[in-house]
């Protein structure tokens, strides 16, 4: 593991104390605890900012990496219509 330094209000740390204190765990570990946390959701977020109709539609096994502009110009419009009336 790498050692770093951070600055804390001393208020936050006050309640990292008691949380880790209640834990019967040290402070050291709810901070990496609560960065892992953290990151992982972030990482997932990140993830999920692809749209909601990314890979919704039936394909012919071309490579529609080639052609992806037409395909979206052509199934788009559709899809958002169904969405629409939904």
């Amino acid at each position: 593991m790498k050692r770093t330094t951070i600055m804390l209000d001393p208020a936050l740390v006050s309640e990292l104390e008691r949380l880790a204190r209640r834990s019967g765990r040290p402070t050291s570990h709810v901070i990496r605890e609560s960065l892992e946390r953290y990151v992982a959701e972030a990482l997932e977020q990140e993830h999920r900012k692809l749209p909601s109709f990314v890979g919704m539609f039936a394909g012919s096994g071309e490579n529609v990496a080639e052609r992806a502009d037409e395909i979206l110009r052509e199934e788009l419009p559709d899809y958002l219509m169904r969405e629409r009336d939904a």
